[in-house]
């Protein structure tokens, strides 16, 4: 023994602990990882059943005081003391939340104490609560997890959701469609563990596959799974989801972000009555089937006036006699702003402008636009304008900071000599002026500076009336060596003033010149210069042969033509244009 102190001499507590742990002196090990040179809190080391007594432990680090608890826990463990190991284990856990060392000696007490079961679930917490790839002890706590689980479930079952890590078998879970989830939780009570194990699985309520009307106590059932904690409500028409139960949502959930809206039908009071005043709503969308009155959508943005940062509504029904001023409120917050009237509506632009001061998108599609003059200036932060078919007939005033432009089927709309040049747009990097009146010079007017200043990537100018002589090609159609999709659509055009046309733009990637004059001829000089994407949709003097040459390309070609019958030309409307869907 006097030599045991000797060698001990000079020691730390640290040091004398692991040394008297290493000669079987696990009592002595005990006192020596109790000791400390700086006070800590008592709870950290409660009073172990040895009889030792109460000790003060401090180290400099919580990572010291970490190891000191695991090392005393170690050495009760060898006294088979295991209540004070216990507590240990917890003091650790309760130190080091994010830490896989707590849990895997808390865990390995219980297993000493038979409590296998109580052992599994805190293994199961730590790998809840300790990320990947901050912790190098985490893959043993994965280990343990599942060596236990399969001893307490040694069964023949081959479900392949038992015998997947819990992380593993979630994000297999996360790529369930909502309405497979909830039939996955009748498979068995593991798969309905591990699908009530996360709320994460359960922050979208979506409806969409929903056959019959959604009652409020299965809504409670899902609210309750995602811990009240819903982010997105996807909600169908055929769902029947009244006031009371959207009320119900908005009310219970303080985390919801967007609700969509989708079907076939009419929906007003039923929105905006949900909402209440203090929403953190980010995101409403209505799809092109469902039917909203105008004065609903204003009721909406006055009621979130404060979060509304995205809103998209693709079926409007306004008045059709006037635009009724002052029924917008001030939204600040709003950015994105996409409406579609369904039917012959008037818009109140000014008043829509007014109120929405920082918005950056602005998409506005066949309405009637009263106003003598668009003017879009007040938009400062504005990137995205779209005015298609608005009965436009001057050219609106722009930011200068403007992006994309889309003008398309306003037949009236031209550039008149005694009128204002247009605002210079060195950011354009998309314009669309299909089934207008702009002429040649417009084009070059509005397209100038961000030609020279090569930003313009996309145009759309098809079906509008240009000179027919081949030697003005360059008079129409502003050169650009940036541009890289082009539509010319609907233009009354043969092969050689297409191909003149083409190549003013020798970085062209994508072009459609669908419902036009040319034929095979065309489309092999186009494969030759490069394009990556072709459409000629209705373009009846192309042989099959030529088409089917061109798929032997390096080229993705978009070829139908017109049923039998008569050929009917008619204008392509833009929002049908593949380039329609790309900005």
């Amino acid at each position: 023994m006097a030599r045991q102190v000797d060698k001990e001499e000079g020691m730390s507590p640290m040091e004398r602990g692991r040394f008297r742990y290493k000669h079987k002196d696990y009592e002595g090990a005990v006192k020596a990882f109790s000791e400390v040179h700086t006070i800590f809190p008592e709870t950290a080391f409660p009073e172990d059943m040895a009889g030792y007594g109460r000790e003060a432990v401090a180290f400099s680090t919580d990572h010291m005081l970490l190891t000191a608890l695991d090392s005393r826990a170690a050495a009760y463990e060898k006294c088979e003391f295991y209540l004070s190991a216990l507590r240990d284990g917890k003091s650790m856990i309760e130190l080091k939340p994010k830490l896989s060392k707590g849990y895997l000696r808390t865990g390995k007490i219980l297993q000493l104490q038979g409590k296998e079961k109580l052992a599994l679930q805190i293994y199961a917490r730590g790998l809840g609560k300790v990320s990947s790839g901050t912790d190098k002890d985490r893959q043993h706590l994965v280990t343990f997890h599942e060596k236990l689980r399969k001893v307490l479930k040694p069964g023949t079952s081959k479900d392949f959701i038992e015998r997947l890590p819990l992380e593993l078998a979630l994000m297999v879970c996360q790529h369930l469609p909502m309405r497979d989830r909830v039939i996955c939780l009748a498979v068995s009570k593991a798969w309905k563990g591990v699908l009530e194990s996360s709320p994460k699985l359960w922050t979208t309520l979506d409806t969409t596959q929903a056959r019959r009307a959604v009652s409020l106590k299965s809504i409670k059932i899902h609210l309750r799974r995602s811990k009240y904690t819903l982010e997105r409500a996807v909600i169908t028409l055929k769902a029947l989801i009244g006031s009371d139960k959207m009320k119900f949502i908005a009310k219970t959930c303080k985390s919801l972000r967007e609700i969509q809206i989708n079907g076939n039908g009419m929906i007003g009071d039923t929105l905006y009555s949900a909402l209440p005043g203090n929403t953190a709503l980010q995101t409403i969308a209505t799809s092109v089937g469902t039917e909203i009155p105008l004065y609903a959508i204003q009721s909406v943005i006055k009621t979130c006036h404060k979060s509304l940062v995205d809103i998209k509504f693709l079926k409007i029904r306004g008045n059709k006699v006037a635009a009724v001023p002052g029924k917008w409120a001030m939204a600040e917050s709003l950015k994105s702003i996409h409406l579609r009237a369904g039917f012959d509506s008037c818009l109140d632009f000014d008043g829509l402008r007014d109120n929405t001061p920082n918005a950056t998108s602005v998409i506005l599609t066949n309405w009637n636009i009263t106003v003598h003059l668009v003017d879009a200036t007040p938009w400062k932060a504005l990137e995205r304008l779209d005015l298609t078919d608005t009965q436009l007939t001057r050219l609106p005033k722009f930011p200068p900071i403007l992006k994309h432009l889309v003008l398309s089927e306003n037949p009236q709309l031209n550039l008149r000599p005694d009128e204002e040049r247009p605002t210079l747009l060195p950011l354009l990097e998309t314009f669309a002026c299909a089934s207008t009146a702009l002429d040649g010079e417009a084009l070059k007017v509005i397209t100038a500076a961000a030609i020279k200043a090569g930003n313009l990537k996309r145009l759309t100018i098809g079906d509008r009336m240009v000179n027919p002589r081949e030697s003005l090609v360059k008079d129409e159609f502003p050169p650009c060596e940036s541009l890289e999709e082009l539509s010319l659509a609907s233009m009354v055009l043969s092969d050689k003033p297409a191909l003149d046309i083409v190549a003013l733009y020798p970085n062209i990637k994508r072009l459609d010149i669908s419902t036009t004059h040319i034929t095979g001829v065309a489309v092999k000089a186009f494969v030759n210069m490069g394009l990556k994407w072709l459409r000629i949709n209705e373009c009846d003097r192309i042989s099959a042969d030529a088409v089917e040459w061109a798929r032997g390309k390096d080229i993705e070609i978009i070829h139908n033509l017109l049923s039998q019958g008569t050929r009917v030309r008619g204008a392509a409307r833009f929002a049908d244009s593949v380039f329609g869907s790309s900005f």
